[in-house]
């Protein structure tokens, strides 16, 4: 998603408003640039994947695909071990760059091998490609911005759609692009990226893009996500806007969101910074206040859908009350003690950061479980416990 628009702050800021129930057509809360396998180059870390940052106010997130050759399944069972749904990001799969010749300097066609790359992907892939572990297939990023045709946007989702009628299909457009736009009648989701903007729900060119952009939808079962601009930029900073501001940024897009029930979702733009030019924060780089009012913003989202629980996260509490680690760090053994209601059958699963699974313990009908960790390696390692295989609690094991 690129920047391609000039600053457009107003010049006030509003009192945040702590709205404390989303209301129900707002399901979907997530990030950008989760799982790309991009560092992000502010901390000292070497971190290519962020879901243990998010999860606890995340139910979707943004995940990349470069080649039709990736094997995407341990990535796929990480964000659903923490209770999240993937937007798998196809583009690379079906679509190449060819000159400049789009609105945006950029113009991209379809591969001559994309049905060939597809079928390669869908068969090393096939455990996870069903819509219980994937959010959505992300088939591209501003279409009719980088210079692609209704024909080259229609053949790769009525191709996915077919192969995956369940699974919602997205894309985003650049607002410059909008009035160019045909959405063919595949696609469920639909969003357009205008940056720059401090409050949407009062901003005449925003709004009228939003409007534009319902204008084009060619069903109406097809749903509307907002992309927050969440990040500063220097640019901001030139404004008169440090970075603690962008938590009312945040704060307006949602009371739009939360104002229009053909809006279903948000999605923050982005969390690692320095991804567009170096001075860029990304919502892990800035003030605590920020972050906050994501959490806040986001725990009210979740509250809606778990994909853990056809029923909502509060399910979990009836089942699990409480589950203590210890010690933790470890270095050898690390008991999980918790109140399991009735005996009733739980799983432990304990995976590492890529999703590889190190221990799998089923049929647990006591409150205490043991695991020896003395020969894993030094790092995170997370667990999972399972009740008629829904998550019902989760955490994190530090071994030394």
């Amino acid at each position: 998603m690129k920047k391609i628009l000039a600053l457009l702050f107003a010049l006030s800021i509003s009192p945040i408003i702590n709205a404390q129930v989303a209301p129900p057509h707002l399901k979907y809360f997530g990030f950008a640039i989760i799982d790309c396998l991009y560092d992000d180059p502010l901390d000292a870390d070497t971190i290519t994947n962020y879901i243990a940052e998010v999860d606890s106010f995340s139910n979707i997130a943004h995940m990349c695909v470069y080649d039709y050759n990736d094997n995407i399944i341990n990535r796929v069972n990480l964000m659903n071990n923490h209770c999240v749904l993937p937007i798998v990001h196809v583009q690379n799969i079906f679509y190449e760059y060819v000159d400049t010749n789009g609105l945006g300097g950029e113009n991209f066609d379809l591969r001559y091998n994309f049905i060939s790359n597809w079928d390669a992907f869908k068969t090393i892939n096939a455990p996870i490609l069903d819509s219980t572990k994937i959010g959505a297939f992300y088939i591209v990023d501003e279409p009719f911005w980088k210079g692609m045709t209704f024909l080259d946007l229609d053949t790769v989702s009525s191709l996915i759609k077919a192969d995956f009628p369940n699974i919602p299909i997205m894309i985003v457009e650049a607002s410059g692009a909008l009035p160019n736009l045909q959405v063919p009648t595949s696609i469920d989701w639909l969003a357009f990226d205008e940056y720059g903007i401090f409050d949407p729900g009062t901003n005449s060119s925003f709004l009228a893009n939003l409007t534009l952009l319902k204008s084009k939808k060619s069903t109406p079962y097809q749903d509307i996500f907002l992309i927050i601009d969440d990040q500063w930029l220097p640019s901001y900073g030139s404004a008169g806007y440090p970075p603690d501001t962008i938590q009312y940024m945040v704060q307006n897009y949602y009371d739009l969101a939360a104002s229009d029930n053909e809006i279903i979702g948000l999605i923050g733009y982005l969390w690692p910074g320095g991804l567009d030019e170096f001075g860029q924060l990304g919502v892990r780089n800035m003030p605590q206040s920020v972050i906050d009012k994501n959490v806040e913003i986001g725990q009210m989202i979740i509250a809606n859908f778990s994909p853990c629980s056809t029923t909502g996260l509060s399910e979990s509490i009836e089942l699990l009350q409480l589950v203590e680690v210890f010690p933790n760090p470890v270095s050898n053994i690390v008991t999980l003690l918790f109140e399991n209601i009735n005996n009733s059958s739980v799983e432990l699963i304990v995976f590492n950061l890529q999703g590889q699974v190190f221990a799998e313990m089923e049929n647990v009908k006591t409150n205490s479980i043991q695991l020896n960790m003395e020969n894993y390696q030094r790092g995170m390692y997370f667990y999972t416990i399972k009740n008629n295989n829904q998550t019902i609690a989760k955490g994190k094991i530090i071994k030394n």
